[in-house]
């Protein structure tokens, strides 16, 4: 069991921390914005479609831990292409829906 004294040292340590964990943490946000910059700039025709690139850059990523995110996003390249050439014949916009509206005669069921 730790006394209060050394306690208090290892959160004093743990807070200087924070900081650098911080600068890190927003060094590493940065680089990743500017590479998906780069990407959408690289791949125009990807830009309407930013759900299903997330959607294969998050398959990709969670199937390749550990690999840094360019390398992500160019393995990631020919695995949107082919999503977007399977979703783009769906017609997701135009809803035709059925009635719900029951055209049953309850009358004789029972009392509810």
């Amino acid at each position: 069991m730790l006394t209060e004294e050394e306690l208090n040292q290892v959160a004093e340590k743990v807070l200087l921390k924070i900081p650098a964990v911080i600068g890190n943490l927003m060094a590493n946000q940065a680089v990743i914005t500017k590479l998906s910059q780069d990407f959408y700039k690289n791949h125009p025709e990807f830009e309407s479609n930013k759900a299903a690139v997330a959607s294969v850059v998050e398959k990709v990523e969670s199937e390749n831990p550990g690999m840094t995110y360019d390398k992500v996003l160019n393995l990631s390249i020919p695995l949107i292409r082919e999503r977007l050439k399977v979703t783009s014949k769906l017609n997701l916009t135009d809803h035709n829906r059925p009635s719900r509206k029951l055209n049953i005669d309850l009358s004789g069921n029972g009392e509810l």
